[in-house]
């Protein structure tokens, strides 16, 4: 018989630890592919918590419409063991504001380091050149989502419509970006991992259809992210089915 050694048993420590048991359908699932609430016991009210860093007791659940309207109905309250005061939409909504102010930051971070290309001249050279690891392209940006290399990154999975103009472009001290290029492969895993958290309920948001951002992580593995497009950008991305 083979005794367990330390090494092992830290593994299988880590890996139970890293594990989290969804409050909706009660499956275990790895804590990074859940999202994370915090419970206020003197309101009842709970708070979104993407980054998994709130102060409090959490209680975890899929992503999903379907496991929100479930851990409201009481498996919030069972694992808080006290009264929840939420609605799903509210959730809903509050997930995808939440993802948008981390994405924000993330994206603001990477300027400041120098890990994105901005605007369309220098991120299709950076498409060219292989050092393109996520494409995030403005809503309103039909232009630049029709460019050649702009394109095969949709058609490869590899880009997202996030914001507008107008907004990118305050991220990145500039008036307007239609198209920023995020070369740093953890950032662009992180911006991925907290899109798809709220893909679903983007979604379910009026004018959106959905589209998919395909990165690979720290582990190697492929994140599938679920992202929106704005319907007036829907003719820009029809042409090339997205994984």
């Amino acid at each position: 018989m083979f005794a367990m050694t330390t090494s092992d048993e830290s593994a299988k420590t880590a890996r139970k630890r890293s594990e989290r048991t969804c409050a909706g359908c009660g499956k275990h699932t790895a804590a990074d592919e859940l999202v994370r609430v915090v419970h206020d016991p003197s309101s009842g009210d709970v708070a979104v918590d993407l980054a998994g860093s709130g102060f409090g007791r959490g209680a975890h659940f899929h992503p999903t419409p379907d496991c929100v309207a479930k851990s409201l109905k009481g498996g919030l309250a069972r694992v808080f063991k006290s009264k929840v005061v939420a609605d799903a939409k509210a959730i809903g909504d509050e997930i995808v504001k939440a993802a948008d102010r981390r994405i924000e930051g993330l994206l603001t971070g990477a300027r400041r380091a120098g890990q994105l290309a901005v605007g369309s001249d220098v991120v299709v050279e950076a498409l060219r050149e292989e050092r393109a690891e996520l494409v995030m392209v403005a809503r309103d940006a039909a232009a630049a989502a029709k460019l050649a290399e702009v394109e095969k990154a949709i058609a490869s999975g590899k880009a997202l419509a996030f914001a507008d103009k107008q907004r990118l472009g305050s991220l990145m001290a500039r008036d307007e970006v239609a198209v920023v290029a995020i070369l740093h492969p953890g950032v662009a895993a992180a911006i991925a991992q907290t899109y798809r958290m709220s893909g679903p309920f983007r979604s379910a948001l009026g004018g959106a259809a959905p589209t998919v951002a395909r990165v690979t992580g720290d582990g190697g593995s492929p994140l599938e992210v679920a992202g929106t497009q704005d319907v007036r950008s829907e003719e820009a991305w029809s042409s090339s089915e997205v994984r």
